[in-house]
C-alpha cells in the first residue's frame, strides 16, 4: 500500500504532511526560445525567480519568488 500526501496552500503557507514548509534556498531559472522572423530577435529568455520550499519529510518543490524586486 503506498501513501501519497498532497501540497496545500492554507493562511499563506504551503503545507506537507499536516507542517508549514520551510524555505530551503531560492534560484533564478531561464526559459529559451529560438525562431526565425525578420522583426524579433533569434533567441528570447525569460528569467524566473524561484523559492525552494522543504518539509521535514525531506519533500521540496519550487514555487514562482513572492519577492517583487520592481515596488522596492
Amino acid at each position: 500500500m503506498s501513501t501519497q500526501f498532497d501540497v496545500l496552500y492554507a493562511n499563506g503557507h504551503y503545507m506537507h504532511c499536516g507542517e508549514p514548509m520551510g524555505i530551503a534556498g531560492a534560484d533564478m531559472r531561464t526559459i529559451h526560445g529560438s525562431y526565425v522572423s525578420d522583426r524579433l530577435p533569434e533567441a528570447l529568455g525569460v528569467y524566473l525567480a524561484t523559492s525552494v520550499l522543504r518539509c521535514a519529510c525531506g519533500f521540496q518543490m519550487e514555487i514562482p519568488d513572492q519577492h517583487d524586486p520592481v515596488a522596492e
